[in-house]
């Protein structure tokens, strides 16, 4: 329904624009952040000259004579000797009736509705089944505060018969939050619908988090009921012990479109238990998760060794060891994790090692070991070396120098088999050494 959004879109700057006693005129007010790098690489295969201008955005605010107000941001790319193209971002504008955001991309609202990918690393990226959405619209209104109307502009319109996006309400009730709507699912002319509630209780030294969430979902013989109830929380009784229960009861969740990847369905009842306790220069930590799982006809129970662990710290010099099992209650092996490390002004060096099975030291998962010497304050050296067991390959190592020249340009040596994948981070072992040598300029305004 791109048409209908666009011609909504453009039908509330009409009314905004006439809503006040006198239009508003365009100002001169234009801020926009960015970073420029450049880059001059030289391999063993010659010489590589980069430039680019990324991060780039803008908002242009416009000067409002009246209660009307408006502003946009756009992103700014720049190609080599192809010039600067403009993309707009999103538009913003209000009267004192109503406020709207318009993006040109998806605007997120709920992990039930709206999905996103959450990563390892802390960062989020939209769930793939997203790409049904591009354009949103954001509606505040003034005489309702707190309540947000949402509108997610479906790019494929597919075999629906009448209305084919996605349509949200959220509001605040009594420390709550509600989110309730409804939206066609994929390239059909099914439409799902429910709500979600999330706050927090007050038991007086508990508080836990209540999320509730119920709705009618596509289970692909008709219309089943999708429901998630969490209950979670933590508290300290007594100094160094925290305890944290959880309760889950979930269904149908997987049938939702549109979801997180955080809701999963489960049936479960389970107890964090840490208890971290300091006999200076010792600190011990003990980490357990009993768990009763009852999701199948026969509730089964576990009980996770989450951490074990004792941390030495004698200033320069940290020594660290810590154990885990997935399960004591059955015939699990405990991994063993163990590092060392040093650090001061200009030295600091560590060996980590890792073990599936404590029992069987021969047999690691691997050793890996890292010094960095800050030899000048602009001159820093670093060295790392990795082995793991593999039939090939199984050892790697690099030494790396960087010199900041100014606080900007910075020349930078590479040698060594060992590097990082630049998707993961994880270490490579490359079978034949590489080397670069690299000159950097990198500025952000």
């Amino acid at each position: 329904m791109k048409k209908l959004l666009t011609v909504l879109v453009a039908l509330l700057v009409v009314v905004s624009m006439f809503a006040a006693e006198k239009p508003f005129t365009l100002g001169p007010n234009v801020t926009y952040t960015g970073t420029v790098n450049f880059s001059l690489v030289v391999t063993k295969d010659g010489v590589d000259i980069d430039g680019s201008l990324t991060n780039v955005t803008a908002s242009l605010a416009f000067g409002p004579k009246s209660d009307t107000q408006a502003g946009a941001t756009f992103s700014i790319t720049y190609v080599p000797f192809g010039g600067v193209n403009l993309t707009l971002k999103s538009i913003t504008f209000s009267t004192p009736y109503f406020g709207a955001f318009y993006s040109t991309d998806k605007q997120f609202v709920s992990d039930y509705f709206t999905g996103l990918v959450y990563n390892s690393d802390g960062t989020t990226s939209w769930a793939d089944a997203m790409a049904d959405f591009k354009d949103s619209l954001k509606l505040t209104l003034p005489a309702v505060p707190g309540l947000e109307v949402y509108y997610l502009d479906k790019v494929n319109e597919g075999a629906a018969t009448w209305f084919s996006d996605m349509v949200l309400v959220k509001y605040p009730v009594a420390g709550f939050t509600i989110v309730g709507g409804t939206y066609n699912t994929g390239n059909t002319t099914t439409h799902e619908f429910g709500a979600e509630v999330k706050g927090a209780l007050d038991f007086g030294i508990f508080k836990p988090n209540l999320t509730v969430f119920g709705g009618m979902v596509d289970g692909g013989e008709g219309m089943v009921t999708a429901y998630d109830v969490i209950l979670s929380g933590s508290l300290s009784p007594v100094t160094g012990l925290t305890l944290a229960p959880t309760f889950k009861f979930a269904e149908n969740l997987d049938k939702l479109d549109y979801r997180s990847t955080k809701i999963a369905n489960g049936k479960y009842i389970s107890l964090g238990v840490t208890y971290t306790t300091t006999f200076a220069p010792v600190t011990l930590t003990a980490k357990v998760t009993p768990k009763v799982d009852f999701a199948s006809a026969t509730p089964t129970t576990t009980l996770p060794l989450n951490e074990l662990s004792a941390k030495i710290a004698l200033s320069p010099v940290t020594f660290y060891v810590k154990t885990t099992n997935t399960n004591l209650l059955t015939n699990n092996p405990f991994t063993l994790y163990a590092k060392a490390s040093y650090e001061d002004a200009m030295l600091s060096a560590a060996v980590d090692a890792s073990w599936a099975d404590m029992t069987q030291l021969a047999t690691y998962t691997y050793i890996h070991g890292a010094v960095t010497i800050k030899a000048t304050p602009e001159l820093t050296l670093y060295s790392d070396v990795h082995k793991i067991i593999a039939s090939t390959n199984d050892f790697g190592y690099n030494v790396r120098a960087e010199y900041a020249i100014t606080p900007n340009v910075k020349l930078t040596g590479f040698y060594g088999t060992l590097t990082t994948d630049p998707d993961t981070g994880a270490y490579v072992i490359n079978e034949d050494p590489t080397w670069n040598v690299k000159l950097t300029y990198t500025a952000s305004f």
